[in-house]
């Protein structure tokens, strides 16, 4: 079985990722450090390089796509969604940046983040799941799966109502998350 280029940018892009946590663990604490933090957490770290590896492949098939049909008009759309990836990648890592920040004078921001760690992680993959439906609707709109027997089984959802549905959840829990964290609840 051939597997997908599309498929193997996702997979490395997962990697990648996984790759950077450990870096900025191991640079900031030690290695140790890291892959304690990873048995600690590996559920959410799992979740986030998969979902963004997910995030990945699904840019990289629409770029190679769009460049087969030579549609350049959708590639603002697919821009707008490649940002909800980055923004997805500084918030599965934000809450890192508090093992350095003691260190440059920053005190008050790495106590934030530290404390809000779950909140930060909750918006990493709320991001994912938003940004990979919105993906899904670009290739839904410029009818890009006609060949891509794996795409085809989300094309008949109404994907407008599933980004609107996982946005409203995602600010429900992660207004929740938040406020219990303020409160010192969780």
């Amino acid at each position: 079985m051939k597997i997908s280029r599309h498929v193997l940018a996702g997979a490395i892009a997962g990697f990648v990722l996984l790759v950077f946590y450990f870096a900025v663990l191991a640079v900031a604490n030690s290695l140790a450090h890291a892959f304690s933090q990873f048995f600690e957490m590996w559920q959410w770290v799992l979740a986030l390089s998969f979902g963004f590896g997910v995030q990945a492949g699904l840019y990289s098939f629409i770029r190679s796509a769009l460049k087969a049909k030579a549609m350049g008009g959708a590639t603002a759309e697919v821009a707008a969604s490649g940002g909800v990836s980055g923004g997805s990648m500084v918030a599965c890592c934000a809450h890192h940046a508090a093992n350095v920040l003691p260190l440059i004078g920053l005190s008050g921001a790495a106590i934030f983040l530290s404390q809000y760690q779950l909140f930060f992680i909750l918006t990493g993959v709320f991001s994912n799941i938003i940004g990979a439906i919105m993906l899904l609707a670009i290739i839904q709109k410029h009818r890009l799966a006609a060949n891509a027997s794996v795409l085809k089984n989300f094309m008949g959802f109404d994907l407008k109502k599933a980004r609107n549905l996982a946005a409203g959840i995602s600010v429900l829990v992660l207004g929740t998350v938040f406020w219990l964290t303020a409160n010192k609840i969780i």
